[in-house]
């Protein structure tokens, strides 16, 4: 999955090779977040593994829960038949599979949390050891992960909003202190956690999240309104277009026909069905209305596995709605098989999950994993080159697979204007990947922040670089680099 999957894997090897939490200058803001690498380096001992092992042990032992607790809630809700369905839409849901479970990062032990949290909230189970199991996750849950902990807090504190609209509505017995209580411990307990993290000496993750919110006023007005939903806009043929979109609308498609069906006259009377209806309703609002605000910092691309566990909820019960259509037992079966198959198809030809699939996007889909000999040419270039180097993103990556000692904050990225004006900070080693002639790369726009356009890198952009000014350095057929005014061979 590119930098992040390199980074936390180093993170988590240091931890098994020394004990420790590797310091702040190592791994940034997550020393402050260390228990999923702790998690990782346990199952890599227990296993006697290698990290990349220990990983997808990992995930897989979070997803058997997440799959659990997905179907007793779809149980409790509607019955067995909704949970199985919840419990299969949940792992062939592309935001679960591409941001959620493999995206190793903390996040995915945050959805592990999470689910626990969800599963314990609807069992309504007051008893102490509940109570402290809750309180214990959340702490835990602080200390994992940033922002999916705070989606975390929007979607329990709307659960809880709709519990207590459903009292007044429908005059049920009101709700007690207990769920008002501990949204205030979650609060005080984020807000706490955020100011005394650093995200570099003067400003805290608090400060990092909330100070955009008075700067959007003044930035977003350089953004296209096509710019603040989509980046940076793509051609892309009919086909693509329509897989891409249907990949992404499947699993809101039938989710709007079960929120519509929940708030309905007959399920609103229940609880738990108004709640969740509700949290998918108030959370996919604030995940795309957030973006239109032209703030970026809240990431909320990787909100969609939580919001997942409760449209996989709405979404398998509206389907059983749909095949309840047909009297016959034997066209029940054909239809929801129907429907599985043509959901796994579009969600496995997305290029996040597929980025060689032959049908979607070929012309835009940025590789961010690497053949050896690109992770040998990093090796080498680091162990002996200690200055800035500049290089596409995110071959970065690349970089924690390098010697030990090189400062990972050296690397910089081609952005738009290199590519315009081929003006060239000649105080770096310039990294090229003769692939990116062919494979697209994402390059920013250094002047509009999440702004990226994603090609190939030009032809004359390579050749410039054989000018007399400039000295090849290193070459291995795939990767070569330049600086000015060397003329020694990095061997």
């Amino acid at each position: 999955m590119g930098y992040d999957a390199y980074f936390h894997a180093n993170m988590a090897r240091i931890i098994t090779n020394t004990g420790f939490v590797a310091p702040l200058q190592i791994s940034s803001k997550y020393f402050y977040y260390p228990f999923a690498h702790i998690f990782i380096s346990v199952t890599q001992l227990m296993g006697k593994t290698d990290v990349k092992d220990a990983i997808f042990c990992s995930i897989g032992f979070a997803s058997i829960f997440i799959t659990a607790a997905v179907y007793l809630i779809g149980k409790k809700l509607e019955g067995p038949q909704m949970g199985l369905l919840a419990a299969l839409l949940i792992n062939l849901n592309n935001h679960n599979i591409v941001t959620g479970i493999a995206n190793i990062t903390p996040g995915s032990l945050v959805l592990c949390y999470f689910i626990f949290i969800i599963y314990a909230i609807f069992s309504e189970k007051q008893e102490l050891k509940y109570t402290g199991l809750i309180l214990l996750i959340t702490i835990l849950m602080v200390l994992t992960h940033q922002l999916t902990t705070f989606v975390v807090l929007l979607a329990v504190v709307t659960i809880y909003l709709g519990k207590y609209l459903h009292s007044h509505l429908y005059k049920d017995s009101p709700l007690g202190t207990n769920g008002f209580n501990y949204i205030l411990f979650f609060i005080v307990s984020l807000q706490t956690y955020w100011m005394f993290t650093y995200i570099n000496p003067g400003t805290s993750f608090f400060e990092m999240i909330f100070l955009p919110l008075v700067e959007v006023f003044k930035l977003g007005a350089s953004y296209s309104s096509d710019e603040l939903i989509l980046g940076s806009v793509t051609n892309q043929d009919t086909l693509e277009v329509l897989l891409l979109h249907i990949s992404y609308l499947a699993l809101p498609f039938f989710a709007i026909g079960g929120v519509l069906a929940w708030f309905s006259r007959e399920d609103a009377k229940k609880i738990n069905k108004f709640s969740i209806a509700l949290v998918v309703v108030i959370l996919y609002s604030f995940a795309y209305g957030i973006p239109l605000l032209g703030m970026r910092n809240f990431l909320t691309s990787r909100w969609f596995p939580l919001i997942s566990v409760f449209l996989v909820l709405v979404a398998a019960s509206y389907i059983l709605k749909l095949t309840s259509l047909f009297a016959s037992r034997k066209a029940k079966i054909p239809v929801i098989f129907i429907i599985v198959l043509l959901f796994s198809f579009v969600m496995v030809t997305t290029p996040g999950i597929n980025k060689d699939n032959p049908l979607v996007a070929k012309d835009t889909t940025v590789r961010n994993q690497f053949k050896d000999v690109e992770i040998q040419a990093i090796k080498t270039v680091s162990g002996t080159y200690s200055g800035n180097i500049l290089m596409d993103s995110p071959y970065d990556s690349c970089l924690f697979y390098s010697a030990p000692g090189y400062d990972t904050s050296n690397a910089t990225y081609f952005n738009i204007q290199h590519i315009r004006t081929q003006e060239i900070d000649r105080n770096s080693m310039v990294l090229l990947r003769k692939s990116t002639i062919k494979e697209p790369i994402s390059i920013n726009d250094p002047d509009r922040y999440g702004v990226n356009f994603i090609q190939t890198l030009p032809g004359d952009f390579f050749n410039r670089f054989e000018a007399p000014e400039y000295a090849l350095v290193y070459n291995n057929k795939e990767v070569i680099a330049y600086v000015e005014e060397k003329k020694e061979i990095i061997e």
